[in-house]
């Protein structure tokens, strides 16, 4: 897990758009890529839905494998291995239980929607819930910013399934943030090369 963690952090440090010394042309490229996908969910507004749904499902199911993976190269029986064991069944359930039913036709969107809303608000809570429980303290760091990513998920796709339309809003925004960062980051590329030369 360490191993992998380090190489995952390097692999980010390295193509990180603010790191000194990085070619201006890895920047240009994450700066058109980050254009191009926020142009594509602002004019696509009806499947960029159906896209996130996707992409959360699929960040579901990969986290309940990854956690699932992490007990299984344990072999000690503490606490924490216990509620990676249960976290990760979780999140592999809702998650791969969506993208089977969704892929064999068997589950409508708004259904899909209330499982993912549940899935992403319990596989997040229980997230949370080591910050509160002393004997859980190893998986502190681990779970603070994915879980509360998952908690506040959950509410908005349970809000949008009952009607209150807070995910449209902040999918808007995102699409908006995503735009502005590509924007950002080709000028950077631009101020880059020039200060290259």
């Amino acid at each position: 897990m360490t191993d992998i963690k380090a190489k995952v952090t390097e692999t980010a440090r390295q193509v990180a758009p603010w790191k000194k010394g990085i070619p201006w042309g890895v920047v240009l490229i994450e700066g058109i890529l980050l254009l191009a996908l926020g142009t594509y969910m602002f004019f696509a507004k009806p499947s960029t839905l159906t896209i996130l749904g996707w992409i959360i499902a699929l960040a579901l199911a990969a986290g309940g494998a990854l956690s699932l993976y992490l007990v299984a190269q344990a072999t000690d029986r503490t606490p924490s291995r216990q509620w990676t064991l249960v976290h990760g069944v979780v999140g592999l359930a809702a998650g791969g239980l969506v993208i089977l039913l969704r892929l064999l036709g068997w589950l409508s969107a708004d259904t899909a929607a209330i499982i993912l809303g549940l899935g992403c608000l319990i596989y997040g809570g229980m997230g949370l819930y080591p910050l509160l429980d002393q004997k859980l303290v190893p998986l502190r760091r681990v779970s603070l910013i994915g879980a509360t990513f998952f908690a506040i998920l959950g509410v908005l796709l349970l809000l949008q399934a009952f009607g209150v339309g807070t995910l449209v809003t902040t999918v808007q925004i995102v699409t908006l943030l995503i735009v502005i960062a590509g924007i950002v980051l080709v000028f950077w590329s631009l101020m880059l090369r020039n200060s290259a030369q």
